[in-house]
């Protein structure tokens, strides 16, 4: 069985879909043509078969006036109204002249394929549209043949990749054709492919198909792609598929381990139906915010600061919807300039000690921001010329002197 896949995804779509449908145009992966017999009506006489009926008054409303537009493009636009994938199965080019105002998506779907006597089958977003002699109630386990196009990635490698992805399908590159792969497999199989070529079939990948797989435990991919957009970490080249993550942005890919840290730390049982939001922080650090936080006893909230937390000013918060503006109240009454005291940080003693020092006043400075001027090296506390010992001490903020001495502790370098 070939069909036609009319997918939310493709590109090439233009459309105005506002108040008025004119005209659209879309890719579709290329089939036989076979003619269309039944109504939507009809499908119920079909044994076993399965269609869903979103309610009436649900979903955005809209106005379509389509005039000569081909079938296939009228389904593509409403896919993306409905964030579905639609199949077309065996099409004829066929121009449809349809009208409607102040409807949804769903009902324009179904009075438009009523109106060429078909019928429709869903699944999940999955949405069959064909006669209905050839919608069965196992339609979503057979195995359909369907053509892709390719413009930039070669059918071999496209192939490949498809191959160690696991899916439940057989992929097949006809080598008469270069820019195209014909892959078998069931209805849920060719969204998934239909989705892995839109995110790789691109200029940017033409020497490489490299990408990373993230695999969830505790939060579904769905959710972590939103928590990470919550966090500035959008995606825009992805698949989801069961409970991995796959990612083929070139951007993020070349700071993985940062985002691969960050996802390991959502995927947390607290994270799937909480609110996440990142906190930037001027004066204090990540750390010391969240070890205040908790002093405020707000039990159902979870803090994450990311590797360095004792210099870094970005702090993650996972809580309920309800107390986020009281947290961001919180954080933000901690996060002022406090009132500057005078602390010893480092000594030195012996042969250049004094020398010692002053560079390393000038690394403090250069790493914590605090101006040289802030950082004073005391005279010599021994009285010993052969034998010198000097101090230096900071006069800031109780923040700033413990990043310097964070900072020291980094480095191995503070003395008793």
């Amino acid at each position: 069985m070939s069909c036609s896949y009319v997918n939310k995804l493709t590109w090439g779509v233009a459309i105005l879909l506002v108040l008025t449908v004119i005209a659209c145009t879309a890719a579709y992966a290329d089939g036989e043509a076979m003619p269309a017999s039944s109504t939507t009506e009809s499908l119920s006489a079909v044994e076993g078969a399965y269609v869903e009926v979103a309610d009436e008054e649900s979903g955005e409303k809209i106005s379509l006036d389509l005039r000569g537009v081909d079938l296939r493009d009228a389904l593509s636009a409403l896919a993306m109204e409905m964030n579905a994938n639609i199949i077309l199965l065996d099409p004829k080019p066929v121009k449809v002249n349809f009208q409607a105002d102040n409807t949804t998506a769903r009902q324009a779907l179904e009075l438009i394929i009523q109106s060429q006597e078909l019928a429709y089958l869903q699944n999940g977003q999955i949405i069959v549209v064909g006669p209905a002699d050839k919608l069965k109630k196992d339609f979503f386990n057979q195995m359909i043949l369907t053509r892709f196009s390719l413009f930039y990635i070669p059918p071999s490698e496209m192939k490949t990749l498809l191959g160690e992805l696991g899916l439940d399908m057989t992929a097949i590159t006809v080598n008469t054709n270069e820019n195209a792969i014909w892959v078998q497999g069931t209805a849920q199989a060719l969204k998934k492919v239909r989705e892995i070529i839109y995110s790789v079939d691109n200029m940017e990948n033409q020497v490489s198909l490299e990408h990373k797989t993230a695999t969830l435990t505790q939060v579904s991919p769905e959710r972590a792609v939103e928590l990470l957009a919550g966090v500035g970490v959008e995606l825009k080249r992805y698949v989801l598929l069961d409970n991995r993550l796959l990612v083929f942005d070139t951007e993020v890919l070349s700071r993985w381990e940062q985002v691969q840290t960050m996802i390991e730390q959502l995927d947390i049982q607290a994270a799937n139906k909480n609110k996440v939001f990142v906190f930037q922080l001027k004066n204090i650090a990540a750390g010391d915010a969240a070890d205040r936080l908790e002093e405020f006893g707000f039990s159902e909230v979870k803090t994450i600061a990311y590797n360095y937390d004792r210099f870094g000013h970005e702090l993650m918060v996972i809580c309920p919807p309800y107390l986020e503006t009281q947290l961001r109240s919180a954080l933000v009454s901690m996060d002022t300039t406090r009132q500057a005291t005078r602390a010893p940080v480092l000594k030195e003693s012996g042969e250049n000690a004094h020398t010692r020092l002053s560079a390393m006043r000038d690394l403090l400075s250069e790493l914590s921001g605090v101006p040289v001027a802030q950082l004073h090296i005391s005279r010599n506390l021994s009285g010993d010329k052969d034998n010198p010992e000097y101090v230096l001490w900071v006069e800031e903020t109780p923040d700033k002197i413990q990043l310097v001495k964070d900072l020291i502790d980094e480095m191995g370098d503070k003395k008793n």
